[in-house]
């Protein structure tokens, strides 16, 4: 059997999300989940991880693109992800405050989950930026994780569905990231999986068949899944419906076991 860790994104982002994540993760269809502790109703949606906690590996979403930071350079507002990916690769960002910004969201997540992240990955990715990669080892360092501790890695990355977005997340700063991690001896998923345009006429079920196949043991394929029939204040509403309904359904138990995956958490 392939052990494949399926990680859900954004937890904190919006109650439906949250809500979708706890209950896939009750179920064991999820054995991750990424926190973005940035967000307006993060202290009370925290609350909910204690249920879910000894289920599935409970990590840091790093934010730097999305609504207000929690550092005195970002409590304005984040710059969008253009100006931090041209930013980044210009080497223009501001060092000091990548540093405190991580550290800040870092200490956030222990001080409202009691415990420290299980991993670490990054909102559309950013934490595998140029300067921003660095920064966040640094951190890491300070606050020495356990080692059983992962940091994502979206290289090599399974292009299905993804087109060219999946190309750039990639070129952007992966293989950097990766050969960092490998050199400080930082755990990581050997595979990535999980781009696609997120439109509802999507065939995910299609989609996830090929990422399950195609990844290699202890890959890693994530996910965006919500419980969002009429809101109109969440991005991709459709798209995390869809996604929730097809991980509670039997389909999904039955395209893994085709696939002959062994759904388990990094850590184990």
């Amino acid at each position: 059997m392939k052990r494949i860790t399926l990680c859900a994104d954004d937890y904190g982002m919006h109650p439906g999300v949250s809500q979708a994540i706890l209950e896939l993760a009750a179920k064991g269809r999820i054995q991750a989940t990424s926190c973005m502790v940035t967000c307006p109703e993060w202290t009370q949606q925290a609350r909910g991880l204690t249920t879910i906690q000894d289920k599935v590996d409970i990590g840091l979403h790093l934010n730097l693109t999305e609504g207000k930071g929690l550092s005195s350079a970002f409590m304005g507002g984040f710059p969008s992800l253009n100006q931090v990916l041209i930013k980044s690769h210009l080497r223009l960002l501001d060092k000091s405050a990548l540093l405190e910004e991580i550290t800040a969201q870092y200490q956030m997540f222990m001080d409202t989950t009691g415990r420290a992240p299980d991993f670490v990955d990054g909102h559309q990715h950013v934490h595998h930026l140029p300067m921003v990669r660095e920064a966040l080892l640094s951190v890491l360092r300070r606050f020495k994780p356990d080692p059983s501790f992962w940091v994502r890695s979206v290289t090599p990355i399974i292009h299905r569905g993804g087109g060219l977005k999946s190309y750039i997340i990639e070129g952007s700063g992966g293989k950097s990231l990766l050969y960092e991690l490998i050199n400080h001896s930082v755990n990581t998923n050997t595979s990535f999986a999980g781009i696609y345009s997120l439109k509802p006429n999507e065939d995910y079920s299609a989609l996830m068949t090929s990422w399950l196949s195609e990844s290699y043991d202890r890959g890693l394929i994530m996910c965006h899944p919500g419980k969002t029939a009429g809101q109109n204040n969440l991005d991709h509403p459709e798209a995390r419906q869809l996604e929730l309904d097809y991980f509670s359904g039997q389909q999904f138990v039955d395209d893994c076991q085709k696939a002959g995956v062994d759904l388990c958490r990094m850590k184990q």
